[in-house]
């Protein structure tokens, strides 16, 4: 069986939870399935052993819209496997969906109607309308269920490659890389990590947040920043600046997602002020590397970190800041969170992925 896959992510967003879950998908693929991943630029020297299809689409506003509404729904697959819930609203494809972004749904939008790029709202009231043609919404069975058109099946979470429930051997093929990258980063040997997302209202969150804890750990335990583009980069930079916060954000540029778990790996603490992604986000890759995890309430964090995070409310970013201070103070707490989400990881059954997947593949397929 030929499966389709909506590669935008891992060209133009690679260390995102969409990227991620996508390339955790195409790792813990069934036999019986061959990929093909759909790409709007030259396939990334990481991405190996899968078959892909190359149009060259810029990443802007209307570039997206017409990958998502035109472009993939010309693919000659009948079967279509998102991992962002903007499914298009025309076309003849069985589409399937394991949404691995922050928003609640398509029609969620980041910042205010002002700050949004007309063709953005364009491309999300599609992807809503869109929805209604997904015929099956794939989510991890350690999470309460979504509100989201289509039939749904639970599966069991997987992960990225590189990422384990175990320790990664201290020597490995990719440890120099990852040492490389380490040096060239210029990290002090303790640091937090902010992992997305990157929009102009979790910015400003989160720079409210790091506000209050930077001046009691930001000098010792800088905050390392993941996965930003160039907008999120210089919103950063302007929220940086009004906060007076500079000196403790360290932006880590070019980081390949076969060398981001070295970092989960190597950091003190994981920072997630945000909602929480289902599959390959923040808080399921702390879980996974047993880190301690500072992050916001809601439905989604409390279910997938229970004991394993410490949770302050969204909107209380003196009690989040609160929060990280006192993870990285007290070695009691942290060590603490740590075995949590070691015992958490711990029941994650990821070898069931492949046949329930194939399970649902199989049968969508015959329908």
């Amino acid at each position: 069986m030929r499966v389709l896959y909506d590669g935008w992510s891992l060209v133009y967003s690679p260390i995102s939870p969409q990227s991620l879950h996508l390339q955790a998908i195409l790792a813990h693929l069934p036999d019986e399935v061959t990929p093909v991943v759909a790409l709007p630029g030259a396939a990334p020297t990481w991405l190996e052993g899968v078959e892909v299809h190359v149009r060259s689409v810029p990443d802007t506003p209307s570039g997206r819209l017409r990958w998502e509404q035109f472009y993939l729904p010309r693919e000659g697959l009948n079967m279509l496997h998102l991992t962002v819930p903007s499914p298009p609203i025309l076309g003849n494809k069985v589409i399937l969906l394991s949404s691995s972004v922050f928003d609640k749904f398509a029609g969620d939008i980041p910042g205010s109607p002002e700050m949004v790029h007309i063709l953005d709202r364009l491309r999300h009231s599609l992807a809503y309308g869109g929805m209604v043609r997904v015929k099956e919404v794939l989510w991890p069975v350690d999470l309460p269920a979504p509100q989201l058109p289509g039939r749904l099946t639970r599966l069991s979470p997987i992960l990225p490659p590189g990422f384990t429930s175990e320790p990664a051997p201290e020597t490995s093929a990719a440890e120099p890389s990852a040492a490389a990258l380490l040096e060239k980063l210029d990290l002090p040997e303790e640091f937090i990590i902010y992992h997305g997302p990157g929009d102009v209202r979790s910015l400003d969150r989160l720079m409210q947040a790091w506000h209050w804890a930077a001046s009691a750990i930001g000098e010792t335990h800088p905050l390392v920043i993941l996965g930003f583009d160039s907008d999120a980069l210089t919103t950063l930079t302007n929220l940086a600046e009004q906060y007076d916060l500079g000196g403790s954000l360290h932006v880590a540029r070019d980081v390949t997602p076969d060398l981001i778990h070295h970092l989960y790996r190597r950091c003190s603490a994981v920072f997630h002020p945000a909602p929480a992604s289902p599959w390959s986000g923040p808080v399921r890759l702390a879980l996974a590397c047993g880190k301690p995890l500072v992050a916001s309430e809601d439905d989604l964090t409390d279910a997938l970190a229970g004991p394993a995070a410490y949770l302050a409310p969204l909107g209380d970013p003196r009690a989040l800041g609160a929060a990280l201070v006192t993870v990285i103070v007290e070695e009691q707490v942290a060590e603490r969170l740590s075995t949590a989400a070691k015992r958490r990881a711990a029941n994650w059954e990821m070898g069931k992925f492949s046949s329930q997947l194939w399970g649902v593949y199989s049968q969508t397929f015959a329908e």
